[in-house]
């Protein structure tokens, strides 16, 4: 049975219609790498007690602010889009059709008692946190996009073909504190990430 299955396979095209409506946030990417320092969750207590102390001395208003990581590249991986294995003996073909929604470009993220607006619009920081850190424009888009692709392709015997959405970006994280009347009101971590470039990589690999 499996061997007629694989003959009708060798002589069909297989296609996919693969649809994502929403883009993911950052956070649930299948992976991350900086060229430098850490993101905002490998954190760890001792990092936070060490960075607190450039935020403690108290402030008659407003926000306190200390940078860790200034624009660190980043790259990353949102998702495998397939992943596709010939392990007989002839070639087979292959097409694939694929729409996604990209929701937006900037993600935030924040621990401790720092607060996030999230919505359709542009996210946010609560409190107004965005003019302290003196973000770059880059920071301030957030984009709708549409992109489809039509592929075909041949996976020869005894390789791998996988499709992943593959980019660079950049991160700022570090702490904060806000303060109101001498008195903290706020305190915690806060990161932004913003996407600089996205595109689809097709890889084949020996099995």
């Amino acid at each position: 049975m499996k061997r007629i299955v694989f003959l009708i396979l060798c002589l069909c095209s297989v296609y996919v219609w693969h649809i994502n409506l929403e883009g993911s946030s950052y956070q649930g990417y299948e992976k991350i790498s900086l060229s430098s320092g850490k993101l905002l969750s490998d954190y760890t207590a001792k990092d936070y007690q060490t960075y607190y102390n450039k935020v403690n001395p108290l402030k008659f208003n407003g926000w306190r602010v200390y940078v860790v990581n200034d624009d660190v590249k980043a790259t990353f991986i949102t998702e495998t889009l397939f992943s596709y294995y010939n392990d007989g003996y002839t070639p087979i073909e292959y097409e694939y059709k694929l729409e996604r929604k990209k929701t937006s470009k900037l993600g935030l993220s924040a621990t401790g008692n720092i607060g996030l607006k999230l919505g359709k619009d542009v996210p946010k920081f609560k409190n107004n946190l965005e003019s302290a850190l003196k973000l770059s424009a880059d920071y301030t888009i957030s984009q709708d996009e549409k992109e489809s692709y039509h592929l075909k392709f041949k996976v020869d015997p005894g390789t791998q073909v996988d499709l992943y959405v593959y980019g660079e970006g950049k991160v700022t994280n570090g702490v904060a504190a806000r303060y109101s009347l001498f008195i903290r009101v706020e305190k915690g971590g806060f990161e932004v990430f913003v996407v600089t470039t996205e595109y689809q990589r097709l890889e084949k690999k020996k099995i």
